[in-house]
């Protein structure tokens, strides 16, 4: 044989070759948008079950690395449960650990649109906790979760930013 010669492929074999190629990237993506989600509800898990607030700060962590790590195509496609799940770490105690759910839920864009709600209440929270009226100056800024929750707002839908996010721009 020639070099760089191949064989022609049979014309039946090159009938099927498409859609056996399509179905096989379509298993594969779906196998992959359901290794995601399952990794991410394990970390949730991992978080409400931590035994102290270092724990829980530190497995938060761990899971908004997890998110960040991966491409914005592999996260587009994750399940609304799992966005809920995430959504209620906003609720926790510490202000550490929903600083990292926010940016969780900020490293997957527009697929946690659903989250919107529970970040404005996790905002409003924030503010209410620092004793902060909209609109004052803050002469020091410290890292909390109402940052986070700011530029979640700008990952997921800028039509939907609070106006308590505006001096965090």
């Amino acid at each position: 044989m020639a070099k760089g010669y191949s064989p022609p492929m049979a014309p039946r074999m090159r009938r099927l070759m498409p859609p056996v190629v399509a179905l096989a990237l379509l298993c594969a993506g779906s196998a992959a948008a359901q290794t995601i989600d399952d990794e991410i509800v394990k970390r949730i898990e991992l978080i409400q079950s931590a035994p102290d607030t270092s724990m829980r700060i530190e497995r938060a962590a761990h899971l908004a690395e997890y998110i960040a790590s991966r491409t914005p195509l592999d996260v587009s496609g994750v399940e609304p449960p799992v966005v809920d799940d995430m959504a209620e770490l906003l609720d926790d105690s510490d202000d550490l650990v929903r600083f990292y759910a926010a940016a969780s839920l900020g490293f997957l864009g527009s697929s946690a649109r659903r989250a919107i709600p529970a970040l404005e209440k996790a905002l409003a929270r924030r503010e209410a906790e620092r004793g902060i009226a909209f609109g004052q100056p803050r002469v020091f800024v410290v890292l909390s979760s109402a940052q986070a929750i700011c530029v979640a707002f700008m990952k997921i839908d800028l039509t939907r930013i609070p106006a308590a996010c505006e001096t965090y721009r």
